[in-house]
């Protein structure tokens, strides 16, 4: 085994780090958001409208269960996956390893920094533990999830989701 790591470019968020890190930093809010999207078909074509991207979450991702610093849940096709945080530093990282079953170990970290009242950096590090079969199927795809959901961050309305409960 031998750690891979991959970091996602270096993207800006136009929004407050505040309301950023407070939405990223609690798992409840982030599974509301979830059940909206699988529940609402209006809130899912806004998220879809956003991101220029076909979700259906309902035919993706299944028994989410969350606590404010940890969460499992099924996505289809793939298997039972969970995420815990293990350290959180207000308003500048947070840092989430597997919760659960979990093909391989991992750590994700999630770095922000504030540049500005509405201008927030972010960048997605993964730490990975993968033998030389995994790394050679997986880098890519994980190269291209990270810099995915990196984007996709860019484009979460922060501002709107303070009050999820």
């Amino acid at each position: 085994m031998s750690t891979t790591k991959i970091v996602s470019d270096i993207k800006i968020i136009p929004n407050h780090v505040n309301s950023i890190y407070s939405f990223l930093s609690d798992f409840r809010k982030i599974a509301k958001v979830f059940e909206l999207a699988a529940e609402n078909p209006e809130v899912q074509a806004k998220i879809e409208e956003q991101t220029d991207k076909k979700m259906n979450f309902k035919d993706k991702i299944e028994h989410w269960e969350a606590t404010e610093d940890n969460c499992s849940f099924v996505i289809k096709g793939f298997g039972e996956a969970g995420l815990q945080f293990v350290e959180k530093e207000e308003n500048k990282t947070l840092k989430l390893t597997g919760y659960g079953r979990s093909p391989f170990e991992f750590y994700f970290w999630i770095q922000l920094i504030e540049k500005g009242p509405y201008e927030t950096k972010l960048r997605l590090t993964v730490h990975a533990e993968l033998n030389a079969m995994m790394k050679m199927m997986l880098k890519k795809k994980l190269e291209k999830g990270i810099e995915q959901l990196a984007e996709g961050m860019t484009q979460i309305p922060y501002q709107n989701l303070q009050n999820l409960n």
